[in-house]
């Protein structure tokens, strides 16, 4: 058998690392990745081996020569364009005339091959994905399989919602020669994307083999480290080139160690390093070939790779070094910090977490380096949230955060394109919408100041203008003080998730050119566009409504003062009595308050242009639930034969009031793009414009000339538990393979999480994508059976966990 390592990554991940080095040539105690790999291919007596190359091909053609070193034949293949995964192993087609191994040179693994390719004959198969268990898959390919071992389905790099197994695609195949017939020659081409869905269709003899063994990509900062701290404490079975002279403490050739140094392991020290006086290596450190360690200096889980000089009394409190570094006396490098090839830093500098130094970099005595140099420090947890960036303002979302968002995503998405910016009225927000504003101008991006705003009159806005998309600064108010960046496209919808990794890939590595001086963005002031907003929604709801009688109708709006003028004109073009009342100005309750005054409604309105409370006028808090079905049913009462989509958690009610009226529900996933995007007309939503959903509320009322709380009376009763879970991140895969395999028997919607249908009504199963939590949502018409089927899965979810 023969076997093909791909080894064209760049590594961008892994940068200031990979700067110049390609992917699989990052070393792991000492030795190049690949090396491993090359060995574990010799292990199981495979020796003729393809390497096929993109990203700085000598290096790796340098490293290996021809393999007899290792006791293979290296066959090597060079690409000179991005060619993907299927297409830069058909370069190697001829030399593949049997069945034959794929594997990255960049992932470290002990994985029985030998077993795999007996599963593989044993199955007839014609492709044999090898599959892994992996605590947060979300980074991966998700992979479903039947009890014989057909792959059923899988997502490629899925959100939470997606995630139905723990079981991943280590992109390790076993392969038959002929599928490569179906890759073309010289075109980019992938496995995962286009070969392993094809034959997946075609049900072409596509398997899937869960292996035992250790398995890590190395594809962030983080995984790199890890991976070794792994070797270390045997977790993965391969040789260490050191000698072991205490457990877990291993020590190469020509190492001197003064009789002060203390070793305190687990540790691994490389050919030729010199270890002084007073020296002490505490837990994890990696020391490569050749590094001076000076008097003094104390390392804690950190890397070192070759030819570093250390000098006296230095503390690396977990950093990773590279190559050729010079760090003078007394400096400090912080945990998580990088430090490219060649880097001079000078005597007493701290370098604080997380920050990133390039390569050729010469850090000034006494330096204090709080942001990277050159280059953007790696995210603990990924910038975007559910509805945008978020943060805790001034704290998370500080003007200098929001300025080199502003740079990554204008230059990312918007160089030379027009966006607007907007904003919340809030004096933090309006300082945020500065900075954002002139960090978009700075790389091109041309922008219209919206002003003061809310974001459905921001995404209004930006189609009318025929921009090319918006950002738009929301606050949450006080009881719960954030700060959110909403990103819109040129329809005014939520930008893409790819989008978003786009701009999030820019501004950690900071990698964007910023505009010259003559093609610096242009700024327009257009703050009319609020009232534009309120205007133009006002007379297409009162021309809707001009046989009704809405001026017999009396309702109290509560409001904050800043949206009083603009909310005055709307209710007076809707010939509407409205009282208006704010927060802090309304001495009695809302409810009471609209009972008192004898109005029709009763109407809480927040800021964020989004969020509204319904009041009966016996003045009965609406429930949400009741409330969300509601403003279907008054939508779809004014847009006769509409297609609307809906959340997957929204009451199942919604579908035959929907073909009572003749109109359709699509059913989405939670997020606000896919229901806007399923929502045909005009992409307003009573769910995300509080002003569009009042005038649907005011019109239904005036048609059917019934008070709300009998309106709501004559809807089918139903009942939704809502309950919360905590679970730790790593957990969450395991949860919901354990949970598919409880579904075999039971009819599931995977929309978005699992939504299993039992006879007495559902239960959704949602882990919630921003926090460490499992949501469920359980409907039925009896309320005891729903809060029985959500403790009934709580406590299955409970018992995986323990």
């Amino acid at each position: 058998m023969k076997a093909v390592i791909m080894a064209g990554g760049k590594g961008t991940r892994l940068r200031p690392l990979t700067c110049h080095l390609p992917k699989p040539m990052v070393p792991l105690l000492g030795r190049p990745c690949m090396a491993y790999i090359i060995e574990l291919l010799h292990k199981h007596g495979i020796h003729d081996i393809a390497v096929t190359m993109q990203y700085k091909p000598e290096v790796i053609r340098d490293y290996f020569g021809d393999g007899e070193a290792f006791d293979v034949n290296l066959h090597y293949f060079e690409e000179t364009s991005p060619l993907g995964t299927a297409g830069s192993v058909k370069q190697a087609h001829e030399f593949l005339n049997d069945t034959f191994v794929v594997i990255s040179g960049d992932a470290l693994t002990d994985f029985d091959l030998e077993q795999a390719l007996a599963f593989h004959k044993e199955k007839q198969a014609k492709a044999t994905l090898l599959l892994t268990r992996v605590p947060h898959p979300l980074e991966y390919g998700v992979v479903m399989t039947d009890q014989n071992g057909v792959i059923t389905r899988f997502m490629e790099k899925p959100s939470w919602g997606e995630v139905f197994s723990d079981t991943v695609n280590t992109g390790i195949y076993i392969m038959e020669p002929e599928l490569l017939e179906r890759v073309p020659l010289g075109q980019e081409f992938d496995f995962s994307q286009q070969l392993f869905p094809a034959l997946l269709q075609e049900n072409r003899g596509l398997y899937g083999y869960v292996s035992s063994g250790y398995w890590m990509d190395i594809g962030n900062l983080q995984q790199y480290r890890q991976t070794q701290f792994d070797m270390l404490d045997g977790k993965v079975q391969l040789q260490i080139h050191g000698t072991q002279i205490r457990p877990r403490v291993y020590i190469a050739d020509d190492v001197e160690t003064s009789e002060t140094a203390r070793v305190v392991g687990p540790a691994f020290i490389g050919k030729g390093s010199k270890l002084e006086d007073g020296v002490e290596l505490g837990e994890y450190c990696i020391v490569g070939e050749n590094n001076r360690l000076s008097k003094g200096s104390k390392l804690t889980r950190s890397v070192l790779w070759d030819h570093n000089h250390i000098a006296p009394h230095n503390e690396l409190a977990g950093s990773t070094l590279t190559s050729r570094i010079v760090c003078k006396e007394a400096s400090y490098l912080g945990e998580g910090s990088v430090v490219g090839n060649h880097v001079i830093i000078g005597e007493k500098s701290r370098i604080e977490p997380h920050v990133k130094i390039w390569p050729h970099k010469q850090i000034r005595d006494k330096s204090r380096l709080h942001t990277s140099h050159i280059w953007g420090e790696h995210a603990a947890k990924t910038l975007f949230k559910t509805r945008g960036v978020s943060g805790l303002p001034n704290l998370e979302l500080t003007p200098e955060m929001t300025a080199k968002f502003g740079t990554a995503y204008g230059a990312t998405l918007a160089a030379g394109k027009t966006l607007t910016v907007s904003c919340a009225p809030h004096t933090f927000t309006r300082l945020l919408k500065r900075a954002l504003t002139a960090s978009l101008q700075s790389v091109g991006t041309h922008v219209i100041d919206l002003g003061d705003c809310l974001a459905p009159a921001a995404s209004f806005a930006i189609r009318h203008l025929g921009a090319a998309g918006g950002i738009h600064l929301d606050w949450s108010g006080k009881e719960n003080e954030r700060c959110l960046l909403a990103c819109m496209d040129a329809e005014g919808l939520p930008i893409t998730r790819s989008a978003e990794r786009k701009v999030e890939n820019s501004f950690w590595q900071e990698d964007y050119a910023r505009a010259s001086i003559e093609r610096l963005g242009s700024y327009k002031d257009e703050t009319h566009w609020f009232e534009t907003y309120v205007h133009t929604l006002s007379e297409e709801i009162a021309d809707e409504g001009e046989e009704l009688p809405l001026s017999r109708m009396k309702i109290v709006i509560e409001a904050s003062p800043w949206l009083q003028p603009y909310l005055v004109p709307f209710f007076e073009k809707l010939g509407l009595e409205a009282i208006h009342v704010t927060t802090a100005n309304n001495q009695v309750p809302l409810p009471l308050f609209t009972s008192l005054a004898g109005a029709n409604l009763g109407l809480r309105m927040l800021d964020d242009g989004r969020t509204l409370q319904l009041v009966t006028e016996k003045g009965e808090l609406v429930d949400t639930d009741l409330q969300t079905v509601f403003l279907y049913l008054c939508y779809l009462h004014s847009r006769p034969g509409a297609t609307i989509g809906a959340p997957v958690s929204a009451p199942e009610l919604l579908e035959s009031m929907a073909e009572g009226l003749g109109a359709t529900i699509i059913r989405t996933k939670e997020w606000e793009r896919a229901i806007l995007e399923a929502t045909e007309q005009a992409r307003m939503h009573p769910l995300f414009d509080s002003l569009f959903a009042i005038g649907l509320v005011v019109l239904h009322l005036g048609r059917t000339g019934l008070p709300l709380s009998e309106l709501l009376s004559l809807i089918p009763s139903f009942y939704l538990h809502r309950e919360q879970i905590d679970c730790p991140w790593d957990a969450k895969g395991e949860v919901m393979r354990s949970m598919m395999n409880k579904a075999k028997d039971t009819p599931v919607d995977l929309v978005d999480g699992i939504k299993f249908y039992h006879e007495n009504g559902w239960i959704l199963l949602l882990p919630d994508s921003e926090d460490p939590v499992f949501r469920l949502v359980a409907q039925s018409q009896n309320p005891a059976l729903a809060e029985e089927l959500v403790h009934s899965y709580r406590d299955h979810i409970l018992n995986v966990l323990q």
